[in-house]
């Protein structure tokens, strides 16, 4: 198992995006402080051209001597920062007004974001006698395309330090990152990856010299006390338990096999069709967990399952076959098709704690209609006691899941149990094979079945139907769902469909 995205390379991009972002922020913030500045800079320029001519040019207008005020006018564009100059009159007429150098255009969000251009406005009073109301007023207004030359070489001046500087930071935060998390975390992904089978067992890894006491150095604390701990329970099941455990080896190759057949799509969901015996027609599927062999064909080992319970890996195993199932579910439900689909659950997932919370989120991520998917709990699960498990099963039904009871009749499950369990949401029952398998000659199993599920009014599926003689008698005795080889083996989902649903 390799790699595919290295954790050098996502700290990188992180601390880069984030050093890009920061610094783009900065430049907008002092851009903005060097733009108000170079406009308050133009403005006290203008405000010193107006008051050397401001004289002069009151006595002009006092005089109407207009010529001598279009000289004054034309004096200033030595100043070089002016575009515009004009006197207006107190009424708002202009009077007089002189373009300096041709307005160059610049664009129209640059003169809304900076309000340009800077514009001043100075009173013109009359000298002799005083009067306090001005004559006139001068309206100096700035080349704003000087301003716009000025931002744009601004900004580039900027972008061009900060995002050398981002790259400094960059490189040296991700130098520290990498030193001090990304290749510790390396040499133990390493040293894990090479392990043999043998050496899996009770392995331990060591403390890195400068990670003893941080998040690191207790991670490594955890995994090593809980190989510790596994060990020694592995050694108390072997001394005490009556089955002969597997070797150490087995149960390694067991667990590797399982889980690299899960990333190697290894794994498969065949579909065994459930049918009203009355009618013929497909009223419901059972999806059945097939795994490729080596020769290419694709069977169930019988120990896979237990063992899978015995090396911790069935919650991976029986969670793919739920999101297998949910995705089988949504691509009916999107061409119209309404069947129900059940999936076998084992007794060590009924006690997992995040189970219903995991079935929740996938009715939601593909939208599966309540009552769609079937959980089957083998009569022989230990849910617990009848308040838990009253409480478990209708969590279930809440979020939109049916409950099947499997194999009826070969666990505990006896008239005082179902007296105690009454209670529970569960819709269906299943008549286990061996029952079926025994009619016509020894109805007596299936006809107390058929009787409890009636008085319940339960859905009862036969299993293992595989002679008309047997259907005929389910069919007599009221059981009108049968699933057996009369009907159909297990097939795979193309082929199913192909049969089954030849409108899709």
């Amino acid at each position: 198992m390799r790699v595919s995205r290295s954790l050098t390379i996502k700290q990188m991009a992180t601390v880069s995006s984030v050093a890009v972002v920061t610094i783009c922020i900065f430049i907008v913030i002092q851009l903005f402080h060097f733009v108000q500045q170079r406009r308050i800079d133009y403005a006290q320029q203008m405000e010193n051209v107006a008051h050397t001519v401001r004289q002069p040019l009151s006595q002009a207008v006092l005089k109407a001597d207009i010529p001598q005020a279009e000289f004054i006018l034309n004096s200033l564009r030595p100043a070089g920062i002016l575009a515009r100059a004009e006197v207006v009159l107190p009424n708002g007429l202009q009077a007089l007004h002189t373009d300096f150098e041709p307005e160059k255009p610049v664009p129209r969000f640059i003169m809304q974001l900076f309000e340009l251009p800077v514009e001043i406005t100075v009173p013109l009073y009359s000298v002799q006698p005083a009067n306090p109301k001005p004559l006139a007023y001068l309206v100096l207004q700035a080349d704003s395309w000087r301003v716009y030359q000025f931002i744009l070489s601004a900004v580039s001046t900027m972008v061009t330090a900060y995002l050398l500087l981002a790259l400094i930071l960059s490189v040296s935060i991700s130098w520290c990152i990498n030193r001090l998390m990304v290749r510790p975390l390396r040499n133990i992904s390493r040293e894990l990856q090479d392990l043999s089978l043998q050496q899996a067992m009770g392995h331990q890894l060591p403390l890195p010299r400068y990670h003893r006491d941080d998040e690191i150095g207790m991670l490594i604390r955890h995994y090593n006390r809980n190989q510790q701990m596994i060990a020694s329970s592995y050694d108390e099941i072997s001394h005490t338990s009556s089955v002969p455990p597997l070797s150490s080896q087995r149960r390694l190759d067991l667990e590797y096999d399982i889980l690299q057949s899960l990333e190697q799509q290894q794994f498969a969901l065949w579909l065994q069709p459930q049918i009203d015996m009355n009618t013929g027609q497909l009223v419901g599927a059972e999806a059945l967990l097939r795994q490729r062999q080596a020769d290419g064909s694709w069977s169930l080992p019988e120990e896979l399952i237990t063992r899978a319970e015995e090396n911790g890996v069935i919650t991976a195993l029986g969670r793919w076959v739920f999101e297998a199932s949910c995705r089988i579910l949504a691509e009916w439900q999107q061409q119209g098709i309404g069947l129900p689909l059940s999936v076998n659950l084992s007794a060590i997932q009924l006690h997992e704690a995040s189970m219903v919370s995991f079935l929740q989120e996938l009715i939601q991520r593909y939208r599966i209609l309540p009552g769609s998917l079937m959980l089957e709990i083998t009569e022989t699960a230990q849910i617990g006691e009848p308040e838990q498990a009253l409480q478990l099963l209708q969590e279930l039904k809440k979020i939109g899941v049916s409950i099947a009871l499997d194999d009826f009749g070969m666990g505990y499950a006896n008239l005082n149990w179902l007296n105690q369990f009454k209670a529970l949401p569960i819709s269906k029952l299943k008549i286990d094979r061996s029952f079926v398998a025994a009619l016509p000659n020894d109805d007596t199993m299936v006809r107390i079945v058929a009787f409890i599920a009636d008085i319940m009014t339960l859905d009862v599926v036969a299993e293992g139907v595989e002679t008309e003689e047997q259907r005929d008698w389910l069919l007599v005795r009221g059981v009108h769902i049968g699933q057996g080889y009369l009907y159909s083996e297990a097939l795979p989902l193309a082929q199913f469909t192909q049969r089954y649903l030849p409108q899709s």
